[in-house]
């Protein structure tokens, strides 16, 4: 490869590379105010500078174009461009999106430093539901007017809907009032609910902290506040609730075993189908109740509950059965031999058997007692 080629070659990654940086950085970004806005009566201000360091010698592309953008309303810039630490005469423009022709901010950087000081005013946009918005967007866009990959600056500001205030308060004393009952469940289970009463009475607290603001931003700020501790003690509740089945199961499933093992060693029926039925069954609920400890580990919740309610109903299945079994086989010594013995050996058959028994033993009894008569009678 010669040397004019690999300069080519050197040069379009060169500009590969560069197409994806920003020619600018933004700083000394102000927002007034500081707070959170609300919808249709805050007015914004904010200012910011843009510098232009050197991008391929010059400060920027001439073929694109610097977009200030914002989603509030009725948006005015007043900016002007800072060469050489003087400042040249500003300019206004109005509207959501104004650009900037690259041309004018262009210029040679082994011999300027240039930056831009930037002025927007404006209004709070009206919104139906409490959200964040753009107060200052600032991009670069290709020749195409196509946004130049990784150039964008965004600062966004929440903006409040004062009538949705009122709804979000019923809603979260909604929540809460769900949240007690939940909490009475656990704590009637044995189950220790500090930690979710704890957050309870966060979430209550921030929730008359709302009522009687008549500030709307700080209003929000309470029920944002309310509503962290709300999701923190219902995931709260979810974990500990679904560990209380998984408990409940692991309990089943001992008494279970125990049984097992008492048929297989004590009663010596190991190849009992009755008992193999049973073993089957336990493991299956084993298996559930794993997988509804590993789901529960990475807080997965829906799913683990699912798991460990279906582990719930089997392993009650499992434990219903062993412990008929064990009753059916205290109740008649013979019922552990197994199938088909156990049947002839219980209920009817077996009482039949016993006077069928006594009527033989009767019958020879009678027999002898003649037999032995008639010897005496002719002795």
């Amino acid at each position: 490869m010669n040397t004019s080629l690999k300069y080519c070659v050197v040069l379009a990654l060169a500009c590969l590379f560069i197409q994806g940086v920003a020619a600018f950085s933004v700083g000394n970004i102000a927002i007034s105010p500081s707070s959170d806005l609300i919808s249709g009566q805050t007015q914004v201000r904010t200012t910011f500078v843009i510098n232009f360091p050197s991008s391929g010698g010059t400060t920027f592309n001439q073929e694109n174009t610097l977009q200030l953008s914002s989603d509030m309303n009725n948006p005015t810039w007043t900016y002007a461009i800072v060469q050489n630490g003087i400042e040249n005469p500003s300019s206004t423009a109005v509207g959501q999106n104004v650009n900037i022709n690259g041309f004018v901010l262009s210029y040679s950087s082994s011999k300027n430093e240039i930056s831009m000081k930037v002025t927007m005013e404006a209004v709070a946009p009206t919104v139906t539901t409490s959200e964040e918005k753009n107060v200052l967007v600032v991009r670069e866009l290709n020749s195409a007017g196509a946004v130049i990959k990784n150039t964008e600056v965004t600062k966004k500001k929440l903006v409040i809907n004062p009538a949705q205030i009122t709804s979000s308060i019923s809603d979260a004393k909604s929540r809460l009032s769900a949240l007690q009952g939940e909490i009475d469940q656990l704590a009637v289970s044995g189950i220790d609910v500090s930690s979710i009463q704890k957050l309870y009475s966060d979430a209550n607290s921030a929730i008359q902290n709302a009522e009687k603001s008549s500030d709307v931003t700080k209003s929000s700020q309470s029920i944002n506040s309310a509503n962290t501790a709300l999701a923190s003690a219902e995931s709260l509740v979810s974990e500990l609730g679904i560990q209380k089945t998984i408990n409940d199961v692991d309990v089943s499933m001992g008494e279970v075993n125990a049984l097992i093992t008492d048929f297989k060693v004590n009663r010596s029926m190991t190849s009992d189908p009755r008992v193999t039925t049973l073993m089957l069954q336990h493991d299956y609920a084993a298996d559930l109740v794993s997988e509804a400890k590993g789901l529960l580990s990475q807080k997965k919740f829906e799913e683990a509950r699912a798991k460990a309610e279906e582990a719930k109903l089997k392993a009650e299945e499992a434990l219903t059965q062993a412990r008929n079994l064990k009753a059916s086989l205290d109740a008649s010594p013979f019922a552990s031999i197994g199938n088909p013995f156990a049947g002839l050996f219980s209920g009817g058959i077996l009482i039949a058997i016993v006077v069928a028994i006594l009527i033989v033993v009767a019958v020879i009894g009678v027999y002898f007692f003649r037999k032995r008569r008639k010897w005496d009678e002719l002795g």
